[in-house]
């Protein structure tokens, strides 16, 4: 415990007064990830996956920030200025503040609504994992032993894209344990107007109806192909409705270089077919 305390206090010095040379150490794994060294690594393939969905003059909006390891990868596309993140984590937003100047940095919670609502800090083991922060409150993980709730304000896509002006979306990442299907509700109007790409962690342990339900009702109504990276091929597919979610979300399949999706891709129909063939022929040439 003590050890562990010191790291912190440690990494929070470094961070505070020499954010570049940390930044710089710490995402030095995703840095130099490529398409022939990331099946060694524990790492999400759609890190690499954004450079086929971001143009130089791209906007990109991460909702539920973390870490800032997309961030990271976004930054060395676009401009920071065209970054907009949003993480209700107090202590992770604070680190995100250090880490990425330029960007647009929001301490909401996105939802389907305004107004204001608590936050749930997990912790395992008496240890908190900030991964798995949500606005799920009364969710309880299988190995979760005690929690922490803080006040957020929460707001939608939508309003946020009216108050800032936005005239652009291309690519928008969700991971918000369990509340992505929130999210999307908010950005109803957003989708109608940008139809943006959009990078969803989809789990069907935070949702009591099947999450293919709800990918097929996004496909339908907001006009989207629903597309998954399979590990093991390194190709992006469509043929996620053949799939049975139990087998696909099995924790025995996960970091164990067997077929695990968690993260699902929508791409506007009208692009699709096109944009698939042509990042699953750009990952080839890498490979080889």
């Amino acid at each position: 415990m003590i050890i562990s305390k010191l790291k912190a206090i440690k990494q929070n010095l470094e961070i505070n007064l020499f954010p570049l040379s940390y930044k710089k150490k710490y995402f030095e794994r995703i840095d130099s990830l490529n398409w022939k060294n990331i099946k060694n690594r524990n790492i999400e393939n759609e890190l690499l996956l954004i450079q086929y969905l971001l143009d130089t003059d791209s906007t990109f909006i991460d909702v539920g920030a973390n870490l800032g390891q997309y961030i990271f990868k976004a930054e060395g596309i676009i401009p920071r200025n065209n970054i907009y993140a949003f993480e209700p984590h107090p202590a992770l937003n604070k680190r995100l503040s250090k880490l990425f100047s330029g960007i647009h940095l929001s301490q909401d919670a996105l939802s389907d609504s305004e107004g204001n609502t608590q936050f749930k800090i997990p912790y395992f083991n008496n240890r908190e994992i900030h991964t798995r922060g949500t606005l799920k409150t009364e969710h309880v993980e299988a190995d979760e032993t005690n929690s922490v709730l803080i006040d957020v304000h929460i707001s939608t896509l939508d309003k946020f894209s009216e108050v800032n002006k936005i005239e652009r979306v291309s690519l928008v990442k969700i991971d918000v344990e369990g509340a992505e299907f929130d999210v999307i509700n908010g950005a109803k109007e957003m989708i109608e107007k940008f139809h943006p790409v959009f990078i969803i962690e989809i789990e069907q342990r935070h949702h009591k109806t099947s999450i293919l339900d709800f990918i097929m009702h996004l496909e339908k109504t907001g006009q989207y192909t629903c597309c998954y990276f399979d590990t093991m091929d390194q190709q992006l597919k469509t043929d996620i409705k053949d799939k049975k979610i139990e087998d696909i979300q099995s924790l025995d399949n996960h970091g164990k270089n067997r077929l695990f999706i968690n993260n699902f891709i929508f791409i506007p129909n009208e692009d699709a077919a096109k944009k698939v063939e042509e990042i699953n022929q750009k990952i080839q040439e890498a490979i080889n």
